[in-house]
């Protein structure tokens, strides 16, 4: 394995654990304090149902990556099950150059376009009492998409090697 891909390995690894103990404990909290809030003070909370979504936003795109590398992702099992190991590997590199890093490059793109634009503009929530700095979670696309990016690159990688091994 290069110096490169252990850190591309290295960086979504740290991602996926931002995303599992940071965000995804940040919104379970946040959900069941604006459920009892609710529930039992009536008290509704914008700020606090925007900052659950926020949060669901940043534990699915910090996490994507991660899942992708440690082989966790859903897929088509019906298809690949029937394929043989061989062909398997090699749908999956053809859709990986195809599709997936193509995808992941473009999300990231427009995502730091959009991104910029929230933060020259200074966007906020469209509630009245809604959370300002719409960009920080905005941020929260590019991220992730440089997150799958750097897992597919790793994936890979990983493929090739197996494919060199078994010429030998």
């Amino acid at each position: 394995m290069s110096k490169s891909e252990e850190l591309a390995r290295r960086i979504v690894s740290f991602a996926g654990n931002i995303a599992a103990f940071v965000f995804l404990p940040g919104l379970a909290l946040t959900s069941i304090f604006d459920i009892a809030t609710r529930r039992f003070l009536q008290l509704g909370s914008t700020p606090l149902q925007e900052l659950t979504w926020h949060f669901f936003f940043a534990c699915v795109m910090f996490g994507i990556g991660f899942t992708y590398l440690v082989d966790r992702h859903v897929r088509v099992d019906v298809i690949r099950q029937r394929l043989s190991p061989i062909w398997r590997e090699r749908t999956e590199r053809t859709l990986l150059v195809a599709l997936l890093i193509p995808l992941a490059l473009i999300i990231l793109w427009f995502g730091a376009r959009m991104t910029w634009v929230s933060f020259v503009q200074d966007e906020g929530s469209r509630a009245a009492l809604g959370l300002s700095s719409r960009w920080i979670i905005k941020a929260a696309l590019p991220a992730g998409a440089l997150f799958l990016f750097l897992a597919t690159c790793c994936r890979l990688a990983q493929v090739d090697r197996r494919n060199e091994s078994d010429q030998k």
